[in-house]
């Protein structure tokens, strides 16, 4: 399982004043189809979220600029909303928590950003009649979120559309391998079915009888 990163273009807002102020946004949207590049759709499906132990929340998903975790004072709040994953977080008193800030007042902050893990069978892919990669993720683990001045960037970079494409490269050879048959069904059960197993009983009751003549 690989570490994966996606971006979003949504409203992200400022709440509270002084200390108290912070930052509100919708991170994760479910069912809605996301172009990362020509070619290639993804879409994270209801429900599909949950929490690593610890999220974190950094600011342009810059490890050096943290601005909480679920484990800080203040803490970062993460809540499952009808429209997806919704956070909140505190803004710290630091140099960039003030660039933030400013950023926020004058509408600069564009969208959300998170990294997340897929585990193994919790995605489906599919390719359509004009060679489309279609990417349904029924199940992640969200290990970070926060906000983003500009989301059209972050989706472009080659780190994000790397591992998206190693992907696929696995999924298309597994796809060439082929896949196991699936299994045959159980036999329904039924007269004939319960004629032949007494039978069955009968005969082997016969042989054991038998041989103790």
């Amino acid at each position: 399982m690989k570490l994966e990163r996606a971006v979003i273009t949504t409203e992200v807002r400022s709440a509270g004043e002084g200390q108290e102020q912070r930052v509100v946004g919708l991170g994760v949207v479910y069912d809605r189809w996301e172009e990362l590049w020509p070619g290639y759709r993804e879409k994270i499906s209801r429900g599909a979220v949950e929490f690593a132990p610890v999220v974190k929340s950094y600011f342009n998903h810059d490890p050096n600029m943290v601005l909480a975790t679920t484990e800080s004072t203040p803490p970062l709040t993460v809540r499952e909303t009808e429209r997806g994953i919704e956070y909140e977080v505190p803004i710290p008193p630091t140099s960039y928590g003030r660039d933030l800030t400013v950023n926020l007042e004058r509408g600069n902050v564009k969208g959300s950003s998170f990294t997340f893990v897929v585990p193994k069978g919790g995605d489906r892919m599919w390719e359509d009649e004009n060679g489309v990669v279609h990417r349904e993720i029924n199940k992640l683990m969200l290990y970070e979120i926060g906000p983003v001045t500009d989301p059209a960037f972050v989706s472009t970079t080659a780190s994000m559309r790397s591992s998206r494409e190693a992907h696929i490269d696995e999924w298309r050879s597994a796809k060439q391998a082929g896949s196991e048959p699936e299994p045959a069904e159980p036999e329904k059960s039924g007269p004939d079915t319960e004629a032949r197993t007494t039978m069955m009983c009968r005969l082997k009751r016969h042989y054991e009888l038998k041989a103790t003549l």
